[in-house]
């Protein structure tokens, strides 16, 4: 897993165009000509990395890929070794593969439906912190229902808006109880929750481990 930013091309704020979040193995973030994508790696991970030209227009940013088998699979040419092969030919097919396979998967009315997820990640990103924050608060902003909006994002993310939201707000927890002395209280206001409680019971849920055994074991 790690965060990106993809800092555009001066066109748009990063925020308003949706351009940051984190990505797994299963997903495919792509930056547009002249721009430049920033990563943070938040565990020790594998991922390839590529420059390529194509005619089509694939879309800039985070898409999730849900034929992860074939990726494996595509991906472990590389793992392999070109062994008898060309090198730059079996660089070429893995990108060729990953780009068809992200056009494959785009939702059938394509540009609307990237941006209602693009903007709903612009969005969490920027109001995490309120504990006013929910499913129904975002889609009533976004204009769109919440199911339907649950909906697109899963499709798109693999995961729900409130699933992702948790996973930033978690992840800055983290952030701030390795980075920081701050109490638990005052980093629990920081993330969006209601008491240092909650907080710690969403992070032992999700960790396995409390917040004062994390912060321990990163001093």
């Amino acid at each position: 897993m790690f965060s990106y930013e993809v800092e555009n091309t001066g066109r748009r704020p990063v925020a308003e165009a949706g351009l940051r979040g984190e990505a797994r193995f299963g997903d495919v973030v792509i930056s547009p000509p002249g721009s430049t994508l920033r990563r943070r790696m938040r565990v020790p991970t594998s991922f390839f990395f590529a420059r390529f030209r194509t005619a089509l227009e694939p879309p800039v940013g985070c898409s999730r890929l849900r034929d992860v088998d074939r990726l494996r699979a595509t991906l472990s040419l590389l793992e392999e070794g070109p062994q008898n092969l060309d090198a730059d030919m079996v660089t070429a097919h893995v990108v060729n593969d990953v780009l068809i396979a992200v056009h494959r998967e785009r939702p059938r009315d394509g540009t609307r439906e990237d941006a209602l997820v693009r903007a709903a990640i612009a969005f969490i990103l920027d109001d995490f912190a309120s504990p006013e924050l929910s499913l129904g608060a975002l889609a009533k902003t976004l204009g769109v229902s919440p199911s339907r909006l649950s909906r697109r994002f899963r499709d798109a993310q693999g995961v729900t808006p409130i699933q992702y939201l948790r996973g930033v707000r978690l992840r800055k927890a983290r952030e701030l109880l390795t980075g920081t002395d701050h109490t638990l209280e005052h980093i629990a206001e920081q993330c969006g929750y209601r008491s240092a409680f909650y907080l710690s019971r969403v992070f032992k849920a999700t960790t396995g481990q409390p917040p004062s055994a994390y912060r321990a074991a990163s001093g």
